[in-house]
């Protein structure tokens, strides 16, 4: 009886002091750092800590997306290829290699804050199903920015008046819309659009109210007009070859800390919303930098024009891309997200 106790004991201490030198190494690509408190406030200080607050044998290093010198376009790649471990996911700038990202996220389509998370919790299992089939990565999460509207250089008293100028977008899905609108699309990434602001290389910008905010793109610009294009959603995701180094447990308990976060930014970037929003026009505000912006409050018929395109043009092209990509993709989104659309 004394040999089975001394030889438990032995294989106890032997497991104690794998598990204290088994060190789990995760590479993780933030937002950029221009995107202002999001990033610098929640989700730096959320990787920081993770070791800590899950207790799992992981050594986190986390750098902003400028910080490294890739394209927020190429972030499916970069997990698909083995660059990185996890990704702070920008759906919109990915939407072209995965058109998922967009079909949850579509022009017209989440028009408030309850629309955008039921949209979230019903479409979000096929998201994640297509970027484990098609690179390999698990999504963990999907959180937002808020409302994407406009930043204008010019002069703008509706939708209409987008005929004719430049308007900076993140990717071609949005630049459909565009010109639909009788705008000029330009594809710039985030970090570099307030100088296209500057030297008026384009009229206008789309972005969230605190991005654009944190961004200083209101020195460069004097109407805001929230007329709201798509929800600016974006998540996190994982390679599969890292998350299998997980035991069920830990990859339990890496969930839960996933979930407790992106719970919380959801609250978070609703305040900082309408917080911004009242930076950006000349009202008091807490978070942001006060600035001056004429409001220009969309009206009925500016949303009418905006679901317009989107339900005859935008939408059935999707579906038509994404059925490429994934065979069924539209009839999928019919049965989960087309009575929520409505």
């Amino acid at each position: 009886m004394k040999r089975i106790l001394l030889l438990l004991a032995i294989v106890a201490i032997f497991l104690a002091l794998w598990q204290s030198f088994r060190e789990i190494p995760v590479y993780v690509i933030g937002q950029p750092a221009s995107t202002g408190s999001l990033q610098s406030e929640k989700e730096a200080p959320f990787f920081n800590r993770l070791s800590a607050q899950t207790g799992l044998p992981i050594k986190v290093t986390y750098h902003a997306l400028n910080d490294v010198g890739f394209r927020d376009t190429h972030q499916l790649h970069m997990i698909r290829d083995g660059q990185f471990d996890l990704v702070s996911l920008r759906f919109i700038q990915n939407s072209d290699a995965e058109p998922s990202l967009f079909g949850i996220d579509l022009v017209g389509l989440n028009t408030d804050w309850d629309k955008a998370q039921a949209v979230v919790r019903e479409y979000s299992p096929t998201v994640d199903r297509y970027l484990q089939e098609t690179f390999h990565a698990k999504l963990l999460g999907i959180w937002t920015f808020g409302p994407q509207v406009f930043f204008c250089k010019k002069p703008i008293q509706s939708v209409r008046d987008i005929q004719g100028l430049k308007v900076r977008v993140a990717s071609a899905s949005i630049a459909n819309l565009i010109e639909s609108l009788g705008g000029v699309p330009a594809i710039i990434a985030f970090d570099e659009t307030k100088n296209a602001l500057a030297i008026g290389l384009v009229d206008c910008a789309i972005t969230s109210s605190a991005s654009g905010n944190f961004a200083g793109w209101p020195q460069h610009t004097e109407y805001f007009f929230p007329l709201v294009v798509h929800f600016g959603l974006n998540g996190f995701a994982v390679s599969l070859r890292k998350w299998g180094n997980f035991s069920r447990t830990e990859q339990e308990i890496m969930q839960a800390a996933f979930d407790e976060y992106v719970a919380d930014v959801w609250t978070y970037s609703q305040q900082l919303d309408r917080d911004t929003a009242d930076c950006n026009t000349g009202r008091s505000c807490v978070h942001g930098t006060p600035y001056n912006m004429t409001l220009v409050v969309p009206s009925p018929q500016d949303v009418q024009a905006l679901q317009h395109i989107a339900t005859t043009k935008l939408i059935p092209e999707w579906f038509k891309e994404c059925d490429r990509a994934h065979p069924g993709c539209s009839k999928e989104w019919i049965e989960k997200v087309g009575q929520i659309a409505h």
